[in-house]
């Protein structure tokens, strides 16, 4: 099977993490609340992206991260029911986009994700037709590994630079073993990683109990400038 990378496009450097992952004591509860607006352009079933949906917000919580989906329009011309959506703010509310391919990129590449040398960006896009590819060549469910896909790439921009590692979620290379640990639910941020993302967050979010949640669940190979993508 061909091995999917993460490349650094900015020449990143690897951030050597890995342990286990927060326990509940460590998280008292209480978790981070991020929003993500995800705009469907490939045409995905609907059910298909609130399963990876699901599958991506379970690698989060267990990050300490509640993530709000917002399922939004493509229609432009419907601004308004878009509502909060168009909203971008670093690393409160991120996008996310999924495309059915790339453009100007390796036709492996399943994901990428923006950001500026300072390691602060909103934006991410994913592949479909790449992740097809490797679901039917692995033989993982696409929930899974779009979900963690999802994962991976928000990741960057929730972790800023320096941001891959020698194991784990935010590795440069998935190979069967990683997509294996995915498929049992055992493929996510480290405790260090956790603890980063949770500290970036807490930086912007503004002194309100209401931003703080108690585990609600609801219903991207290049990285680099930051701009990070996944590849074959």
């Amino acid at each position: 099977m061909k091995s999917f990378t993460f490349r650094a496009a900015w020449g990143l450097g690897l951030a050597l993490f890995w342990s286990s992952p927060l326990t509940a004591a460590d998280k008292q509860g209480d978790l981070m609340q991020l929003r993500v607006s995800v705009f469907n352009s490939a045409s995905i079933s609907p059910k298909a992206i609130e399963h990876a949906e699901g599958e991506a917000s379970r690698i989060l919580e267990d990050a300490g991260v509640a993530v709000i989906w917002l399922n939004c329009p493509q229609d432009s011309q419907h601004e308004v029911s878009r509502g909060r959506c168009t909203e971008a703010s670093f690393p409160l509310h991120l996008h996310l986009r999924i495309a059915r391919v790339s453009r100007g990129l390796k036709p492996s590449t399943v994901g990428i994700s923006f950001s500026a040398e300072d390691g602060q960006g909103c934006y991410v896009d994913l592949f479909y037709e790449p992740i097809r590819q490797l679901e039917e060549e692995t033989h993982v469910a696409l929930r899974v590994i779009l979900g963690h896909a999802m994962a991976h790439e928000l990741g960057h921009l929730l972790l800023g630079t320096n941001s891959h590692s020698a194991s784990g979620l935010m590795r440069a290379h998935w190979t069967r073993e990683e997509l294996t640990k995915a498929a049992k639910g055992n493929l996510g941020f480290s405790r260090e990683q956790s603890l980063r993302i949770m500290y970036r967050l807490a930086q912007k979010t503004p002194r309100d109990p209401q931003r703080m949640v108690s585990a609600p669940r609801t219903s991207n190979n290049e990285i680099g400038g930051d701009k990070s993508d996944l590849n074959e």
